[in-house]
């Protein structure tokens, strides 16, 4: 292989990788593979061609790149916030494959239709507030027995409330 080819990108590639943007819920991208294994080689060169161009348009994430010279298989890994991520492998995947994949995971998880494809944005349920949970009341107010409590008269003073809470979701029944 020539130094030439690595240097150059083909030309319907190089637009894919350079419009690749991750959602605002990506975090991380790992990438593991064994160093000259043949199954590997395919993601070695996406690091090689394509990924420069990924970390220069989306310098909000993190890339991890772990290269072993113990045999292991190649692997993917997209990570998203709460703990959310895909995982995949790539043994025998070409260059194009991979950047497929991470295109895929760029979107939010998989391109096809179904519940389980796509990662969740939503947080995770103890996280969240609810309108449901304060209907007639403030969760977060604290009624005094006396009711001879004052009210602080400063808005910086005021305690965070059920609608200033930064997690508030209006549920659809």
């Amino acid at each position: 292989m020539s130094i030439g080819a690595n240097v150059i990108m083909q030309v319907q590639n190089a637009a894919s990788a350079k419009i690749i943007r991750f959602v605002p819920h990506f975090v991380s991208l790992r990438l593991s593979w064994t160093h000259n294994d043949l199954k590997a080689e395919g993601l070695e060169q996406f690091v090689e061609e394509f990924l420069p161009v990924i970390r220069e348009n989306n310098p909000q994430v993190k890339y991890f790149m772990q290269r072993s010279y113990t045999t292991c298989d190649p692997f993917v890994v997209g990570e998203y916030k709460w703990l959310r991520h895909r995982k995949k492998r790539v043994s025998w995947k070409s260059k194009e494959q991979v950047l497929s994949m991470v295109e895929e995971m760029s979107i939010g998880g998989d391109y096809r239709e179904g519940y389980k494809r796509g990662v969740n944005k939503r947080l995770p349920r103890g996280q969240e507030l609810w309108d449901t949970e304060t209907m007639g009341h403030d969760i977060f107010q604290v009624y005094s027995k006396w009711k001879a409590d004052e009210t602080p008269k400063n808005e910086e003073d005021l305690p965070i409330t059920a609608k200033t809470h930064p997690n508030f979701t209006f549920r659809k029944y």
